[in-house]
């Protein structure tokens, strides 16, 4: 797996793809200013912090709003 396999993907789905590929996970939330956004979480941002471990960047996709 790569880590590109996981942008967009629900953050749920993306931890269980990285916990099965033996990689320990860490989460970073962002959301932009002023909303509050209510849908799931997606990953928009992957980074490699060492070699069993990845940092998920994850935002709320916003309903009714297509990428």
């Amino acid at each position: 797996m790569q880590y590109t396999d996981l942008l967009a993907r629900d953050l749920e789905q993306a931890m269980a793809m990285c916990r099965s590929a033996g990689w320990d996970v860490d989460v970073e939330y962002i959301a932009p200013p002023g909303r509050d956004p209510s849908g799931s979480y997606r990953v928009v941002r992957c980074r490699k912090l060492a070699e069993n471990r990845i940092l998920l960047t994850v935002a709320r996709e916003m309903p009714g709003k297509e990428v």
